[in-house]
């Protein structure tokens, strides 16, 4: 007997969830079921697709083949289906899209919105990561469109640059040197430093920044995220410099005093990026266009 679609949506569901009982939860049937299908699978196929014991279930070499296959095989059918639906809506389908979590938390919010709601009938796969995580991610195909922090080596992706913004230094609320009326990186010296983690570009800047001031920063605690780095400076536990994005409201976090670091000394640059060989459909110029209107009017009202 041939395999069919069902046995495939049942087997992928064991597979991914490592669970008949948690594949039955997500497939609206019972486990029992489950196993028929499974079962009649292997038969059909003449053979063994798990490793069953009381605790797990682990896909065998067969099953593992299978899997590649299937998941093939369900992509070609959303593909056929977005095909099929755009003829009569062209913004209808898929669209994965890459950034880093900072720009994701603090700038993206109210363009996606919009988009979302300019277009319902497109769906949005978000993968946050570092610069490289996400040009592996175009590179491989995962991704028909990245917003990253540069520099990028990759001649085969096209860049646009959005914004270019300046840094800010911070230091506790608490600490002495709030109370002086200006200050400038070099009141830092000899403080503790809480800087995001190495392997963002954001970090690789700073790095470069202290590099050119010939300053020796004692970094003691590294961090993913910013607002875990606000949150640490705020405590008193050293001091920091972020993007000023991190501040949207362009006012200092409770607990923190911030001060600016001139443009020409450290900024960073927000680029679009995707593939230049690959064709854009329209939902993915939509995002492209929204994305460069919406910082054009950014830099138009910082002026």
């Amino acid at each position: 007997m041939a395999i069919n679609f069902r046995q495939l949506e049942v087997f992928r569901a064991v597979a991914e969830s490592n669970s008949f009982t948690r594949a039955s939860h997500a497939m609206f049937i019972s486990q029992s079921t489950v196993s028929q299908h499974i079962r009649a699978l292997e038969d059909s196929l003449q053979v063994t697709l798990f490793q069953r014991d009381r605790r797990n279930v682990l896909l065998t070499t067969a099953g593992q083949n299978l899997l590649e296959h299937t998941r093939d095989i369900f992509e070609m059918i959303e593909r056929a289906e977005v095909a099929a639906k755009t003829v009569k809506d062209p913004y209808h389908g898929k669209l994965s899209f890459g950034c880093a979590s900072t720009t994701l938390l603090y700038q993206l919010p109210p363009i996606l919105m919009e988009y979302t709601n300019k277009y319902p009938n497109v769906t949005l796969n978000i993968f946050s990561g570092t610069v490289q995580d996400i040009a592996n991610q175009m590179w491989s195909g995962a991704l028909d469109l990245g917003l990253v922090i540069l520099p990028l080596s990759a001649p085969a992706l096209r860049k646009i640059v959005l914004l270019e913004e300046s840094f800010v230094g911070l230091i506790p609320r608490s600490h002495s040197l709030a109370k002086k009326a200006h200050l400038n990186i070099n009141d830092l010296a000899g403080e503790k430093y809480i800087l995001q983690r190495r392997g963002h570009n954001t970090r690789k800047l700073v790095d470069q920044f202290f590099f050119k001031k010939r300053i020796a920063a004692n970094v003691v605690i590294e961090l993913d995220h910013p607002e875990a780095v606000k949150a640490m400076v705020a405590r008193g536990f050293g001091v920091s410099i972020l993007p000023a994005s991190v501040f949207p409201d362009k006012r200092s976090s409770a607990g923190i005093r911030t001060f600016p670091i001139p443009h020409r000394d450290l900024h960073r640059a927000l680029a679009i990026v995707h593939s230049r060989t690959k064709r854009l459909n329209p939902i993915v110029v939509a995002l492209s266009d929204l994305l460069q209107k919406h910082f054009r009017r950014q830099r138009g009202a910082g002026k």
